[in-house]
């Protein structure tokens, strides 16, 4: 029996994702996450192990852009 729905839509993204979703390097977020780049990243949640960008925090990133 297969069950059909609505998609589910991602919350939490992995650097990867987030990565693509931005139009970014995994690189470029990684450092900025360290504090390792001039420009900041967006805002990064670590849940156990795992690094996770929310979907709010990549949508505010693209909305207002870092300035320097």
């Amino acid at each position: 029996m297969s069950t059909t729905g609505p998609p589910i839509e991602m919350r939490g993204f992995s650097t990867h994702a987030a990565a693509v979703y931005l139009g970014l390097s995994e690189s470029f977020l990684e450092k900025a996450r360290l504090n390792l780049t001039k420009t900041p990243g967006p805002k990064a949640t670590k849940y156990g192990r795992r690094i996770l960008y929310l979907r709010e925090d990549l949508d505010f990133f693209l909305d207002n852009p870092p300035t320097l």
